[in-house]
């Protein structure tokens, strides 16, 4: 059982890893500009994981610290 544990724990360390850099990328720009809150919109710039398709979108937020969490992680 343990050994069950361990591999299927190691199967999505590498799985999160290969796909790191791509978090969120589903997300339309339409669901970003008109429903999200504020709250999601700014986890979501703050993730380093982030698409840079999101982010870009998310650069033009109506919200100041959105837009820099955003810009700061597109570099």
């Amino acid at each position: 059982m343990k050994k069950i544990f361990t591999i299927l724990s190691l199967s999505m360390v590498l799985l999160n890893t290969a796909f790191a850099g791509d978090k969120f990328s589903n997300l339309t720009e339409e669901y970003l500009v008109n429903k999200a809150s504020l709250n999601v919109r700014t986890t979501i710039a703050k993730d380093p994981q982030t698409s840079s398709n999101v982010l870009e979108v998310l650069k033009n937020d109506s919200n100041e610290q959105v837009r820099n969490f955003a810009k700061q992680n597109l570099k």
